[in-house]
């Protein structure tokens, strides 16, 4: 039987010096990391334009929505203000006609009587 490498590294691993050697040899990593902070940076802001876009919005629909409210009651108040000129110009017309009527009735006993 073969016998199997340990799973462990026994390589020593060197620790650069200083961090100019650190960075020659992670010349790759580092504008990953910088482009992960910066992606971070700017997810976290448009996250929080995009509350304060929402705070806004909100804020604009309950306005309407009062708006909304106090033209309902206005228009009420209209409808009713109509339906009692309505009811006004019913009654009006129905002076009219009995006026017209007793008028008529009127000129009819003038003429019977001036036979």
């Amino acid at each position: 039987m073969r016998r199997q490498k340990p799973l462990i590294l026994t390589n020593p691993i060197e620790k650069p010096k200083t961090g100019l050697e650190w960075f020659k040899k992670n010349i790759v990593i580092v504008p990953v990391i910088a482009v992960i902070l910066a992606g971070t940076f700017t997810s976290v802001r448009y996250v929080l334009n995009l509350t304060n876009t929402i705070d806004a919005n909100q804020e604009t629909i309950v306005n309407m929505k009062r708006d909304v409210d106090v033209i309902k009651g206005q228009f009420n108040d209209l409808r009713n203000r109509l339906s009692a000129a309505e009811a006004t110009w019913n009654m009006a017309e129905n002076l009219y006609r009995q006026l017209a009527d007793q008028v008529r009735e009127q000129s009819y006993d003038i003429k019977d009587l001036s036979r």
